[in-house]
């Protein structure tokens, strides 16, 4: 469920997305809301209720589950939803294939992979070393300790 989570946030074509989710034992009905626009892109709420609780990808689950939501039909909504994306995305795909011709949509395909793996490798190396590694830099404050290193 995690990854679906994280692939809503990277891949969703939709700006907002919304479900009605209810609870284990059907006792109650849920909202359940994401939303791109926002910080917090998560919300739920019970139907009927005036007000939202924000929640993020890293607590959406343990917020729901405490609140007895059935989570396996919501995974199951979710991924319908992203499928139905998916199936889109192929479309434009294969019509612009057609459109701007299979050489430019492969090449910028190509083009888009390569990006990604680049900035991916670009974080890698930003990510701080375990404690047991040596730091290849080091910070030096102030110019005059600066000229005598």
């Amino acid at each position: 469920m995690d990854k679906l989570l994280s692939f809503m946030d990277f891949a969703c074509i939709d700006p907002r997305m919304y479900w009605k989710v209810p609870t284990l034992d059907g006792a109650q009905l849920f909202e359940v809301q994401w939303r791109r626009d926002d910080k917090m892109r998560w919300r739920f709420r019970k139907v009927g209720d005036l007000l939202w609780e924000l929640s993020s990808e890293q607590t959406l689950l343990h917020q729901l589950t405490e609140r007895g939501l059935d989570l396996t039909l919501f995974e199951s909504k979710l991924k319908s939803e992203l499928l139905q994306q998916v199936a889109y995305a192929d479309r434009v795909v294969r019509d612009a294939r057609t459109i701007l011709g299979s050489d430019d949509v492969e090449q910028a395909i190509a083009d888009q992979r390569s990006f990604l793996y680049k900035l991916e490798d670009a974080i890698a190396q930003l990510i701080p070393l375990p404690i047991h590694d040596k730091p290849k830099l080091r910070v030096i404050k102030g110019s005059e300790e600066a000229l005598h290193h």
